[in-house]
């Protein structure tokens, strides 16, 4: 018997949940997600205030609404959406969509044609800070799009959908790659009592950290130029100093808003490895370093997004033969895909570091916002979703504490539903689910179980047969696809590694000499369940319920269990070894599309249509689910425990301090 959503939700999250601080929260109301025990989202994707083709509102507008948009194209309903641009500048006026999005009254528009205009209710007399470009680029700083254009735009669209909106930002992080941030306090758009509230905490980090943002002024506070955010490092935005100020950014989060915030770096393998002098990726000490300094801040990665770029040299997810790794496998970077890879290398630490997955919209390509194909990126909710646990009265607050939990999990192309259970148990009901502990006597027997919905139908365009799966004599239409197996992978466990160990910095490499270091060498494929081996119950609805239940014997040392699952059989040529493991996803390319329904963007190679861009993405489908830890008894706590408890603490102390409102600040019953 599976527990209701409800039961499900009396877990690490709801645990978590009851005890942080929610003075920036706001919830909403939607009778058709009441038995859902996940809410999808996304917290990566762009708009013309940055490098993004449409405008902020438009963004918003295809995530979270229902059906048909009114220019045309479909909107993909998510529960949750944070609109997370760049930091730096931008010269166009983000209350328009580019030109070449294609949008019907729609023109690439600057702010030197706007000023002092009133638009969709918002005025911008003037660019603020240091003078950056001039006429038609003339530029407006982050910090100031922040706080009057998406913010504005948030508050409005609240409203509108009745959906959580957050304003985020996808910070260009000194030192390094891209990384994704939120800082939700004093965001509440539709409160009752205190007004909309601001989006300045959020605005005055990018101000402060951003490399991008060179501003030297910030917003001023009089008419003698007096600076309201004094203080600013211009300086170190590169290389070793870079990394020091990206650390110096995460512990003012963790000091000033240790519930409030998030850092997620996003495509971490893309510019290859870490420089020294350059601004480039991320080798594992800076993780380590990130979540030393941000125990609740900074506890995770995130999938590459741009998931539709593949072409017939590869390219998924924008990265090259460069990126660490050499690409992408089965849509996810190396640092993920890799079994004993990177994120096993952080687990067997027992750390607090969990995998989301998000969007990256900038663009459709080849196509305009409203076709149905891409050559680049898909809209947000079209192709990934972040799931978060649905909470009773769900909020921005929520989103951030279920994602800190690791009680979430990340799905492409609508593999599976927002009905996941994965949990692991000993003796009595002392079930566990994603990011909790499971403390063990060696000898027992642990038993888990996994019950998930795969849908009827995803988004795909496309009904005729997968290509990749053709050599195998399988049909599977891209609409349709069908869960072929789910791996359940293990590690050790064996403590935190010092900064002063020797295997704290582990040097790191360009290309696929990536893809061969091992950081964990105990992780292994333990369990492999074939979807044939499952309970399977037809709903003619939702689609087919899978359930299935296997054991573990506990052990005198700590490991943990997590679990992905996917559409491509063991041993599919080009696309996954003996194993079940993804090959590198340039290898989906040398495979022909030859239905005569194949679409004619795809990429040519001798005259025929390869297995490039969308149909390479509704193709090669994966889902990853966070670990469950577990811990024999009277062993060390794991740090994942201990950075559970210090949230735990920090959420107390704020209610102790009695700085919010509860029915205030959840005032809408969600689910």
């Amino acid at each position: 018997m599976f527990p209701s959503g409800k039961t499900i939700l009396l877990t690490a999250a709801s645990a978590s949940l009851a005890l942080t601080q929610s003075a920036a929260a706001e919830g909403f109301g939607r009778d058709d997600r009441r038995g859902n025990p996940y809410v999808a989202g996304d917290m990566h994707n762009h708009n013309t205030c940055t490098d993004g083709s449409v405008a902020a509102g438009y963004t918003i507008d295809r995530a979270v609404g229902r059906g048909t948009a009114s220019a045309g194209g479909n909107n993909f309903d998510l529960d949750w959406f944070t609109l997370g641009n760049h930091g730096g500048s931008g010269n166009r006026d983000c209350r328009f969509s580019d030109t070449s999005a294609n949008l019907p009254g729609q023109t690439t528009t600057t702010w030197s044609q706007t000023l002092g205009q009133t638009i969709d209710g918002i005025t911008i007399s003037s660019l603020k800070g240091t003078p950056n470009g001039s006429g038609t680029g003339a530029q407006m700083w982050r910090w100031q799009s922040i706080r009057e254009i998406e913010y504005p735009t948030i508050v409005n669209r609240s409203s509108q959908y009745e959906k959580v909106l957050i304003e985020g930002l996808e910070w260009i992080a000194p030192g390094h790659e891209h990384a994704d941030v939120a800082v939700i306090t004093g965001q509440h758009p539709t409160h009752r009592k205190k007004g909309p509230g601001n989006a300045d905490k959020m605005a005055e980090f990018e101000y402060r950290f951003d490399r991008a943002d060179t501003d030297a002024i910030g917003p001023v506070i009089d008419a003698g130029s007096n600076q309201l955010w004094p203080g600013k490092d211009n300086v170190n935005n590169a290389g070793t100093a870079g990394h020091q100020k990206a650390i110096t950014g995460i512990k003012w989060l963790q000091t000033n808003y240790p519930l409030q915030s998030y850092v997620i770096p996003t495509h971490t393998e893309r510019q290859g490895p870490f420089s020294a002098t350059a601004n480039r990726g991320y080798n594992i000490e800076h993780f380590r370093d990130f979540n030393n300094a941000g125990p609740t801040v900074a506890f995770g990665i995130e999938s590459p997004g741009h998931f539709a770029e593949g072409g017939a040299s590869g390219g998924s997810g924008s990265y090259t033969a460069s990126a660490v790794g050499g690409g992408t496998y089965g849509m996810a970077g190396i640092y993920t895909a890799k079994v004993g890879g990177l994120w096993d290398g952080l687990l067997g630490e027992g750390r607090n570091f969990f995998i989301y997955v998000s969007s990256d919209w900038h663009s459709r390509g080849a196509g305009g916002a409203r076709d149905s194909f891409t050559t680049a990126d898909f809209i947000p909710g079209e192709y990934t979703k972040l799931y978060v646990p649905n909470a009773g009265r769900f909020s921005s607050q929520h989103v951030v504490d279920g994602m800190r939990s690791g009680n979430s999990y990340s799905v492409n192309a609508d593999l599976i539903g927002p009905d996941l259970v994965f949990r692991a148990k000993t003796r009595g009901d002392d079930w566990k689910t994603m990011g909790e502990t499971l403390v063990v006597r060696p000898g027992e027997k642990i038993t888990v179980e996994m019950e998930m919905t795969v849908p009827k139908e995803n988004n795909s365009p496309y009904t005729f047969d997968n290509p990749l799966l053709a050599s195998l004599g399988l049909k599977q239409p891209l609409n349709k696809p069908s869960l072929d197996h789910v791996d359940l992978i293990t590690g050790q466990i064996t403590g935190v590694v010092a900064p002063d160990a020797p295997n704290y910095a582990v040097a790191n490499a360009a290309g696929t000499a990536g893809a061969a270091i091992v950081y964990n060498s105990s992780a292994t494929i333990a369990r492999q369940i074939s979807s044939s081996q499952m309970q399977r119950e037809h709903r003619d609805r939702d689609g087919v319920r899978l359930k299935f239940t296997t054991t573990f014997l506990a052990g005198p040392k700590p490991f943990y269990i997590r679990a992905r699952g996917t559409n491509i059989p063991n041993g599919t040529p080009n696309v996954s070894d003996t194993a079940g493991n993804p090959l590198l996803d340039a290898n989906n390319a040398q495979v022909s599309c030859t239905d005569p329904a194949c679409p004619a963007h795809l990429d040519v190679v001798n005259g025929a249509k390869k297995v490039t861009h969308d149909v390479q993405a509704y193709s090669n489908v994966w889902f990853y689910a966070n670990p469950i830890f577990i811990r024999p008894e009277g062993s060390p706590k794991l740090l994942v425990e201990t950075n559970t408890e210090l949230a735990r603490r920090l959420g107390q102390r704020a209610d102790n301090d009695n700085d919010h409102d509860h029915d205030d600040d959840h005032h809408h019953d969600h689910h």
